[in-house]
């Protein structure tokens, strides 16, 4: 069984760096390097707002744009209260249950300073016998760093909206798998390095534009941007996460495609319905370059979407993820250099 040894150095590179939507930078640096070890010379372009992005095939207004985001969940600090204390606000779709008494680490200008989201303490908390069935709200949650007061607070260099994140890290599983947070988007990222690699080397037989999105978690606002910048598109594929339901406690509807099936065709989400017609199209022109696409049905969105009011053909190839928007997503590692294969396949490329 392969190893994907490279194809996981890549994922922890992007995995380990920091980027809840607004501060992406750190994500965006990696992504220079990578493509920059990878011979990708096409200039490396990017717009106020974050987003960046490589020229590939052709001279000529781009044909084809394939987009990952590179911005991930978190919280930003709204108040610093006299006890020290620090009300948070939730950066993108997050379950509250999942941060309680859990480590965080807080990004500032000085450096990363570590922290807490505020625990009960079991023997005296006055939830005491509520359990599961009292539900907790974002107002709740409070970021403990161990300062006893506002100003303790501000001698850690911590201030108003400093983004907040559990620590990051990753780890191989059973099975293929890999586990760590953030991997949506981080995975769609990878594979679209990877392609670039390949592209590089041999040019897309039609101008095609490579791009890295930013703040896709708060309504998928990088997307928004591009869409303006490169409306005459007339093929875009977002490249992204699709959600599974396999927990114990997961809704069986979403437990279609599987994670070690191989990339997905997310049909049908929030912000997507491919028609039968196109889907099927889809399929085939796959199934013709040696993929068999898993397809179904997920709630959430995609930046492809935002391109369809110019017309544009939209459509999101991924991975399946397990256990989304928790400190624990799963998806394989077969499947992302399968993924990685398709992709440069479906730009003209050789695997």
């Amino acid at each position: 069984m392969p190893d994907y040894e490279d194809l996981y150095g890549l994922l922890e590179s992007l995995i380990l760096a920091p980027g809840v939507s607004g501060a992406e930078g750190p994500v965006r640096a990696v992504v220079a390097a990578e493509l920059a070890s990878r011979g990708v010379n096409a200039a490396f372009e990017r717009d106020e707002l974050g987003n960046c992005w490589v020229h590939l095939g052709p001279a000529g207004e781009p044909e084809r744009l394939l987009v990952a985001h590179m911005d991930e969940l978190g919280l930003r600090i709204t108040s610093i209260r006299e006890d020290g204390l620090c009300a948070v606000v939730n950066v993108g779709g997050i379950d509250p249950q999942l941060w309680e008494g859990t480590p965080v680490v807080v990004y500032t200008e000085a450096g990363v300073v570590p922290g807490a989201i505020a625990p009960v303490s079991l023997h005296v908390t006055t939830r005491q016998g509520h359990g599961p069935h009292e539900r907790l709200k974002i107002a709740d949650l409070l970021l403990d760093l161990g300062a006893r007061s506002a100003p303790e607070v501000a001698e850690l260099g911590v201030k108003l909206l400093d983004p907040v994140t559990w620590p990051k890290r990753i780890d191989r599983l059973g099975g293929g798998l890999v586990q760590a947070r953030s991997l949506d988007d981080r995975f769609g990222c990878a594979t679209l390095i990877e392609a670039a690699g390949r592209l590089a080397s041999r040019q897309p037989p039609i101008p095609t534009v490579l791009a890295w999105s930013v703040q896709e978690e708060v309504g998928l606002r990088g997307a928004r941007v591009l869409a303006g910048r490169f409306r005459q598109c007339r093929e875009v594929i977002a490249v992204d996460s699709y959600t599974v339901g396999q927990g114990p406690r997961d809704n069986r509807q979403f437990d279609g495609p599987r994670p070690g099936g191989g990339p997905v065709l997310r049909c049908h989400d929030a912000t997507t319905l491919v028609p039968d017609e196109l889907r099927l199209e889809l399929l085939s022109k796959a199934q013709s370059l040696g993929f068999d696409l898993q397809y179904g049905y997920m709630p959430g969105g995609n930046d492809a979407s935002v391109f369809a009011d110019s017309g544009a053909r939209v459509l999101a190839l991924g991975a399946c993820v397990q256990y989304s928007h928790s400190q624990a997503e799963r998806c394989s590692l077969s499947d992302l250099a399968r993924l990685s294969d398709l992709l440069t396949a479906w730009c003209g490329g050789n695997v």
